[in-house]
């Protein structure tokens, strides 16, 4: 009996909803909650994450409208958004300490009572397949090619897919799919609340009280995510009618944030090709030199809209990553020949490390920017 009760008592904590605060003066009161479910929990209906979360956060509420959220929102300067990942679902929302309660009123409604009405099911539907044909496949060859990556280095495993999912399993999708997705895994055990800024002292327990109306567990068993080996060197080639190339190469790793080989590795893919700056190895010895093309970056981690940003959005954590590097654009008569110098490069860099000179400017440097880096 006391085994028994063991149990039921490990299984309630477990269960227990997690918060992440950061009490301060700002008047402006920021939420993120996060699911830590996502497109890696879709594999048969790829995009029922997405659609779900959009449903949510750009859907009306059991009273509301969405017309009348956004209405309401408007003279707060407030909103709520979305982020679908494979492994986590995060919800955003900032707003003036003096809007709070009429603010967490509507953020919370659209998070626990959704009204599933059809119309919106539709134009969010249209929404996600259009971000599709249109924005990825159409307007974003060099996004595409960094999700082709993805989709052919994990091929068969949960993350075989891109978290908006696919066209056609998009539209086989009834509200009944989002329903189901909702009511299994936006659970308290997979529930991570964030809060920061000058909201009231018993502001968080008000919060967990509410969240605390949906299930305990989520019943879905652990993934597995487990990439297959690499033998020897496999080429993906997206054909389009367009005026220049976009690589994206690379491999599984298994070093992620919380590994003791993490700041070394980091320290390598700044000296390497940080994001957006001119001072990597590779933008050095392809543009900088050479004036082949604009961007020439590595990276140790996924890191989406890449084009769009200067740092890597949070909330994008995956218990695999990959190493990988971009390159953009290059016209097609210096295609060949800038694959393989980006290729000379990660080989010299793998058989003769980093310079000491370019190890200690490097390490000065990350040991400042990474302020920078977790700043939100």
């Amino acid at each position: 009996m006391r085994l028994l009760a063991g149990l039921m008592l490990a299984s309630i904590a477990f269960a227990q909803m997690r918060s992440i605060t950061l009490a301060g003066k700002s008047p402006v009161v920021t939420f993120r909650v996060v699911f830590t479910t996502g497109a890696a929990a879709d594999p048969d209906k790829p995009g029922l994450a997405h659609l779900t979360a959009a449903m949510l956060a750009g859907g009306g509420t059991r009273d509301l409208s969405y017309k009348q959220i956004v209405d309401a929102m408007f003279p707060m300067a407030s909103s709520v958004t979305a982020q679908t990942d494979q492994e986590m679902t995060t919800f955003t929302g900032a707003t003036h300490v003096d809007n709070l309660d009429a603010y967490y009123k509507l953020f919370r409604a659209m998070l626990l009572e959704p009204g599933w009405r059809e119309d919106d099911f539709k134009r969010l539907k249209d929404e996600a397949s259009n971000a599709l044909r249109v924005g990825l496949r159409g307007n974003n060859d060099e996004e595409l090619g960094k999700e082709a990556l993805y989709s052919a280095l994990y091929r068969g495993t949960p993350y075989g897919h891109y978290s908006t999912g696919a066209v056609s399993a998009l539209e086989k999708m009834s509200l009944d799919d989002l329903k189901q997705f909702y009511k299994q895994h936006y659970t308290q055990s997979n529930l991570i609340v964030g809060l920061a800024g000058a909201y009231p002292a018993d502001f968080l327990e008000r919060i967990k009280k509410d969240f605390g109306v949906l299930p305990m567990q989520d019943s879905t068993p652990t993934l597995e995510v487990k990439p297959r080996a690499m033998d020897r060197t496999h080429a993906l080639i997206v054909e389009k009618n367009t005026r220049s190339v976009a690589y994206s190469m690379g491999f599984p790793i298994d070093v992620k944030r919380g590994d003791p080989d993490y700041p070394a590795l980091l320290l390598m893919q700044s000296y390497f090709g940080p994001h957006r700056m001119s001072g990597g190895r590779l933008f050095q010895r392809i543009r900088e030199i050479r004036g082949i093309n604009y961007g020439d970056y590595a990276y140790i981690e996924y890191f989406p809209r890449g084009m769009f940003l200067m740092d890597p959005s949070p909330n994008l954590a995956r218990r695999s990553q990959i190493f990988q590097i971009w390159i953009r654009p290059v016209e097609p008569p210096a295609a060949a020949f800038t694959l393989r110098l980006a290729a000379y490069e990660l080989d010299k860099l793998v058989k003769d490390g980093i310079p000491v000179d370019d190890f200690d400017r490097t390490k000065e440097f990350l040991g400042k920017y990474v302020n920078l880096l977790t700043k939100t």
